[in-house]
């Protein structure tokens, strides 16, 4: 029976090294030289390493792979369901054309391997078709469907988040290149280039902006595009200022400075609120974790005293 299983273990180990093998050998013969040079150049030429990221998002899938993602956005629903999941995965940074369907993939697959995880786990083989195992089959399947979108959910809260925060070291440097004299676009790229380490998610999403100024014809659209991405309310509140000073003739520089002393007072407010709100918070775990050792310490002597006075 043990070299049986150790027979098992030592096939299934060169099967998985030769799948790796071949898949290595496949993406190997993939490559594209003349995309790897111009990310060179790219680089070269003092690209941040968020533009080189926008670049790999848009980078053609295997083909196989694309035929898969256009199979799971045609099972995604309507096309109000395809839309509101297109606006989640841009919030969480995935552009690429084909992130809604390896989302819904994603979601199918995640949901049958949970069904057969939870059919085949704690269930004997000849009870997989009764009631128990239907019920629980089908809240494996529900849990597991919903656990990747969850997953992109976590992510979009989280650089919505960093969004927040780093939107006023953003706008204060904008500010300052602004002054320097140096035009709407060429902003966008320094900005980008500086927040490549303190603030990666607000550079890649400036760095995007840019690559899509230098595409589009109207600067607006762009613009708009920013909004809808990161639906972060100081992002919006931007956008509609640059987008009025753009059409009523303000200053730039001027523009950028009341729009960022702004940012920071909103900024500021919101953590003194968040500050505020700690003893409401906190009252609860103090209750659970302090008051009962309280409690325990001052009636111990009292029950101790009881307990002996009805023992003698």
């Amino acid at each position: 029976m043990s070299e049986d299983f150790l027979f098992n273990v030592l096939l299934g180990m060169f099967l998985s090294s030769l799948a790796a093998s071949v898949l290595l050998w496949r993406r190997e013969l993939a490559r594209n030289p003349l995309r790897e040079r111009l990310q060179q150049d790219s680089a070269a030429a003092g690209l941040t390493p968020s533009g080189e990221g926008i670049a790999l998002e848009q980078a053609v899938l295997s083909p196989w792979l694309t035929r898969l993602a256009t199979f799971g956005e045609r099972i995604a629903g309507s096309e109000q369901d395809r839309a509101t999941l297109r606006r989640l995965l841009g919030t969480a940074g995935w552009h690429h054309s084909d992130a809604l369907g390896l989302l819904m993939l994603a979601k199918y697959a995640s949901g049958l391997l949970c069904l057969i995880a939870a059919l085949w786990g704690p269930f004997a083989p000849a009870s997989h078709f009764g009631m128990s195992a239907l019920a629980v089959g089908l809240l494996a399947l529900f849990v597991g469907s919903t656990l990747p979108e969850l997953l992109v959910k976590r992510r979009a809260a989280r650089r919505h988040e960093s969004l927040t925060r780093s939107m006023p070291d953003a706008l204060d440097l904008m500010v300052i290149c602004a002054e320097a004299g140096l035009p709407f676009p060429r902003i966008l790229k320094v900005v980008s280039r500086e927040l490549a380490l303190s603030a990666p998610v607000m550079a890649e999403e400036l760095a995007y902006t840019s690559a899509e100024l230098q595409m589009l014809p109207d600067r607006t659209q762009a613009l708009h595009h920013l909004a809808e991405r990161t639906r972060v309310a100081a992002v919006e509140s931007t956008v509609s200022s640059l987008i009025q000073a753009e059409r009523y003739g303000t200053p730039l520089a001027q523009a950028l400075r009341t729009i960022a002393d702004e940012s920071r007072s909103t900024l500021i407010l919101s953590l003194e609120e968040r500050a505020g709100k700690l003893p409401a918070q906190l009252s609860l775990p103090l209750m659970t974790l302090i008051l009962p050792p309280v409690v325990a310490l001052v009636a111990t002597p009292a029950l101790m005293r009881v307990m002996r006075s009805l023992m003698s």
